[in-house]
């Protein structure tokens, strides 16, 4: 089954607090977003009561940075935590 990308706010993703990025990345991640728009979308879980990142908080920092309110994103069904 291919997975489905859907909008989701970014108000009702939480992240994941294992992951440290250095300020010049998301720097270089907002300006790529501004330049050509979001690539590629980030997965995401539901998790008691938001979504949960499982790939690209980078992306979603970079979209909270910029202040945009959805992001592109795939919920994944199955996870191992």
């Amino acid at each position: 089954m291919i997975p489905q990308v859907r909008m989701i706010e970014i108000s009702k993703i939480n992240p994941n607090c294992r992951c440290i990025y250095a300020l010049e990345s998301i720097e270089e991640m907002v300006r790529s977003i501004r330049k050509n728009g979001q690539i590629d979308p980030i997965q995401i879980w539901f998790c008691d009561i938001c979504f949960r990142i499982l790939d690209g908080e980078k992306r979603w920092r970079a979209f909270k940075k910029i202040g945009l309110r959805k992001i592109k994103a795939i919920i994944v069904e199955d996870t191992e935590e």
